[in-house]
Formats: structure tokens, sequence, C-alpha cells
């Protein structure tokens, strides 16, 4: 009968220390002799950023852009090195636009007030897309510098936006020069810029590096060109 009341009494004194704990802080409920646990939360951006950059490298750009737009709406007006996962978003949005020639093609994938900021359909639209895609892709190589792979990324950018042309032969020539262009696509680029100057050793052989990396043969197709391994 005593060992029943004492339990009783214990129990009692337990649950009378468990409501008074309720809503104080760690320190008090530690002092209840109670375990303290944070809560945690998931960041599930994380995830899917890395997921985009999967999507990018197997050449799925509507995909991977999509992506990025759904989980960070605000991207456009983000700023590189804020956030590494936001930065590393904002590369994988940026390499799709250009690889998408600006359209962004992700209607079904993305809330209709978030795609009215990346509108594709008209020429002035697209130009905007590719002019922000340059844009970002200088801030990330003004933070990383000498990076072969940001640069070509950069000189496969600015070839797609006539201002920048020049700019875009140098980058991409001088890294072709000493064997750094990282991608096939960064060698089209090259191979394309250098058939409109005229130059057509120069436009086979940095098409024929293209052909070595590429897993398409239509992605080093230069105008003009029937074979490029001739």
């Amino acid at each position: 009968m005593k060992l029943s009341l004492a339990l009783a009494a214990r129990s009692l004194g337990l649950a009378a220390c468990a409501a008074l704990c309720v809503g104080l802080t760690s320190a008090d409920a530690r002092a209840c002799g109670a375990a303290w646990y944070p809560a945690i939360e998931i960041d599930y951006r994380t995830m899917g950023v890395a997921q985009a950059e999967k999507e990018l490298e197997a050449g799925k750009y509507a995909l991977a852009a999509g992506r990025v737009v759904r989980m960070i709406p605000y991207v456009r007006a983000a700023k590189p090195g804020a956030e590494l996962m936001v930065t590393r978003a904002m590369r994988v949005l940026a390499v799709s636009t250009v690889r998408l020639d600006g359209r962004l093609p992700f209607e079904k994938r993305v809330p209709k007030g978030i795609h009215r900021q990346w509108p594709g359909s008209s020429a002035e639209d697209r130009q905007a897309n590719l002019e922000w895609s340059v844009a970002t892709l200088e801030k990330l190589n003004e933070r990383r510098k000498n990076d072969p792979a940001l640069l070509s990324e950069l000189g496969e950018a600015m070839a797609r936006v006539d201002r920048y042309r020049d700019r875009a032969l140098d980058v991409l020539g001088k890294l072709a020069a000493r064997d750094l262009l990282a991608s096939p696509e960064a060698y089209a680029a090259l191979a394309r810029l250098r058939n409109d100057d005229g130059d057509d050793s120069g436009s086979r052989l940095a098409a024929n590096r293209c052909l070595a990396m590429a897993n398409e043969a239509a992605l080093c197709h230069v105008t003009g060109f029937f074979t490029w391994q001739s």
C-alpha cells in the first residue's frame, strides 16, 4: 500500500513538473529534468538544386530551368555569393537559358505568376533572358576567377549575344589554345563564331573537338560543313 502511494505521488510530481515546463526555454526545461531537442528544418531546395545540376549535365535544360524557378522564384533578383545554394541555382538557370537560346518552355512546370517573369515567346524576351545569363555568369566568374569551366560557360553565353561576340571569340579562343574549353557546347560556339569570321580551318578544328566530346553530332553542326572529320 505504501509503495503504491509513493509511486502515485511520484507520478503526480512528474506530471506537475511537465506541466510547468511547457513553453519554457531549453535551459528551464533542463532544470525540470527534461531533455530538449531543437526542431530540425530541412531545406528541400538543396536537394532540388542538386537534381537540377544533374538535369543540366544530362541536357534536360527545360527541366533544370523550371525546377530552379519553381523552387526559387526570386532567383532573377538574387545576388551571386549571398547564399551558396542560390548561387548554384543561378548558374544552372543561366547555362540552361543559354542552351535553350533564351526560350524557357516551362509553362506547365511553374505557376503562371512566376513564369511571367521569364517570358521567351518574343525575340525581345529571349534577348533579355540571354542578357541576364551573361550578366549572371560574369558575376560568378568575378567570384571565382580563372575557372575554365565557368569561363567556358561565360564564353558560350556571350556568343549568343551580338554585342558580346568579340569578347566571346577572345575568351573561347584563348581557352581552346590552352586545351581548357570544358564542354562540347563551348567548342560548338567557338566553331560557329570562327565560321562567321571566315576562319574555315579554325572552325573545323573547333567542330572536331566538339565531336570528340559530344554525345550527339548534331550539337557540333556548322552551316556549310558536310563533314567535320575530313
